[in-house]
């Protein structure tokens, strides 16, 4: 199991860099767009974020999730570049009928989203770069499929590349405003199909594999119904924000969550990558529900290291990355938000279960009372606290949908979680959160200083709680022993990188 672990962190960490070269792009040009654009305009950029992720998740009709499922499945032996090619023609198919279907449509929307035509062109571009981002998904998931994490990472970093050239040029210099945004997104999506073309016409067969396909549309149904629910559920925030207030209480919450999220985008989007493929491979080993078990609990401890970082450091953070005072008040967000993601990360694997034995009519039933809860709580608690009851309700919302899973997953299929050491992880995390807030009024090194020695001693307050396990205490200090000694960093990292 432990050379399990260290292939996870492996794939992880090269994974990490590939989805770190495609989200960088965001993340650096928060400055960028905080200089350039109001807390108004950058509630417009949130809005059509969110109807970007709807778009997604609508005609993508989760194909991918088949793909998973079927690519390792002895239905698909000796099927794999045929059915690779099925599912991505059906894909296009898809794509191109709703580009044609939703144009005609798109001043109509521009006047429900944004309460005006002006942004029909805006949503043009919103359009092109969403579908072109569908039908990349499944290149995107042959190469984890494959275990191709440095070509992963190449194609992204060429995204990232042209995305960030190209958003700066339109901005900077052509004063494009936000639709400098959408010319980089599509400039990086053009660079990431050109570079996996060759890959992807070399792991195709030209054979359409009609009974595998409708296998699989059986199969994606109820995800699709589910992913759709769940894009609704991390998307009701900003509309109902802007339903119940105004495009700055948008924007001022977009930029929070921006910057919170960036641990959802940065580290597990990352790890999932890596997960998943194990996860489905290591379905039919007979020691897999112990790697499961402890997959949550060493996932979770990882998290929360970076996740309690995020959170005390959330004042410093956002008016580091902030232009303007106006967007100094979203760090009262962070905690919400952030425990959020953490509790998305937890539901993420105790839907192994379900995803196993197929049961994804109950991962669809979950997601949709979860989401109908999350729209209930919005309406009630943004009335109450304006942006952070936002955060609230994604927070409980977030904590439901875990408790649910987890429940239903249990059932189908019994995994022994160490529920208790999870749960102490979480309690330990907001408890130093809680004592770093009595520090905000201090001058800014005095602040760092003590800030920084609460996110070092969380680990040492699990110890001292009997947290750790003798085996884990064992590994700890020979991981000590071993990256300690500065003059074999170099040999112990191109161990660690080589999958």
């Amino acid at each position: 199991m432990l050379a399990d672990f260290r292939k996870l962190i492996r794939l992880s960490a090269i994974y990490g860099l590939g989805t770190l070269s495609t989200k960088l792009a965001g993340f650096v040009l928060i400055p960028l767009y905080t200089r350039s654009f109001s807390v108004t305009q950058f509630g417009i950029l949130g809005l059509l974020e969110v109807s970007a992720a709807v778009v997604i998740a609508v005609f993508g009709f989760s194909l991918y999730s088949g793909f998973f499922r079927w690519y390792w499945d002895k239905s698909a032996e000796g099927k794999k570049e045929s059915l690779f090619f099925t599912i991505t023609a059906f894909q296009v198919i898809i794509v191109v009928l709703a580009y044609l279907a939703l144009l005609p449509f798109l001043k109509h929307f521009s006047l429900l989203i944004l309460d005006s035509a002006d942004y029909t062109y805006l949503l043009h571009l919103m359009l092109i770069s969403s579908l072109f981002q569908v039908v990349l998904l499944m290149p995107n998931t042959l190469l984890r499929l494959q275990e191709k994490p440095w070509l992963f990472t190449l194609a992204n970093l060429l995204q990232l590349v042209f995305s960030l050239s190209v958003t700066i040029y339109f901005i900077v210099y052509r004063n494009a405003g936000i639709e400098g945004v959408y010319y980089g997104q599509i400039a990086g999506s053009l660079a990431f199909a050109a570079v996996l073309a060759k890959y992807s016409f070399r792991n195709m067969i030209f054979r359409f594999e009609r009974d595998l396909l409708r296998d699989i549309l059986l199969y994606c149904l109820p995800l699709f119904m589910s992913g759709v629910a769940l894009v609704m559920l991390n998307v009701t925030d900003r509309y109902s924000l802007k339903v119940l207030g105004n495009l700055s209480d948008v924007g001022l919450y977009s930029y929070g969550f921006k910057l919170a999220n960036t641990l959802n985008v940065f580290v597990i989007t990352s790890v999932n990558f890596a997960i998943q493929p194990m996860i489905f491979r290591m379905m039919n080993d007979s020691g897999n529900k112990r790697f499961y078990a402890r997959l949550l609990t060493y996932y979770t401890f990882g998290t929360m290291i970076i996740a309690l970082a995020m959170m005390v450091f959330g004042l410093e953070i956002t008016k580091l990355f902030a232009r303007r005072t106006e967007y100094f008040g979203a760090w009262h967000i962070f905690p919400f938000i952030i425990f959020s993601v953490v509790f998305g990360m937890m539901k993420d694997v105790a839907t192994t279960g379900l995803s196993i034995t197929k049961k994804t009519k109950i991962i669809a039933l979950t997601v949709i009372l979860t989401a109908v809860l999350n729209l209930l709580l919005n309406i009630v608690l943004i009335h109450w606290f304006g942006n952070q009851g936002a955060a609230l309700s994604k927070l409980l919302s977030m904590m439901v949908f875990f408790g649910l899973t987890f429940y239903f997953a249990q059932k189908a299929y019994p995994i022994p979680y160490e529920l208790k050491r999870v749960v102490l992880m979480l309690l330990v995390g907001a408890g130093i959160y809680f004592v770093s807030l009595l520090f905000n009024r201090l001058e800014v090194v005095p602040r760092l200083l003590v800030k920084s020695s609460l996110i070092v001693i969380y680990p040492f307050v699990l110890l001292m709680l009997g947290f750790y396990e003798d085996d884990e205490l064992k590994g700890l200090k020979s991981g000590w022993h071993k990256w300690r000694n500065l003059s074999a960093f170099a040999e112990n990292f191109r161990r660690l990188t080589n999958i």
